[in-house]
């Protein structure tokens, strides 16, 4: 009975290592794979802010040019337009004038 008692003591001590040593390995896998999977996103979410980045900069620029366009364009009507040009003049003369 003893002996019985002892081995069953050492059965279950050998079942607590062993359930000790899986539960260690099972947090270390795991955390590796937290490890893989962040590096795998940190690539992945840098392209992205980069791609991001790269659209605002397009959009920024169409947009100034489109600006330039309509002020380029106003200005050349306004100045191809003489009576325009005369009524400014004497608007200006005579704001001058007093």
């Amino acid at each position: 009975v003893l002996r019985q008692e002892e081995q069953r003591r050492k059965t279950a001590e050998y079942e607590a290592k062993l359930r000790t040593q899986t539960e260690l390995a099972k947090a270390a896998a795991e955390a590796d794979g937290r490890i893989r999977q962040e590096r795998e996103n940190h690539d992945l979410i840098l392209e992205k802010v980069k791609l991001e980045a790269i659209e605002k900069r397009d959009t920024v620029l169409k947009a100034i040019e489109d600006g330039g366009k309509m002020i380029g364009d106003g200005l050349s009507s306004y100045l191809d337009d003489t009576e325009k040009l005369r009524n400014t003049a004497f608007t200006v003369t005579a704001v001058a004038a007093g």
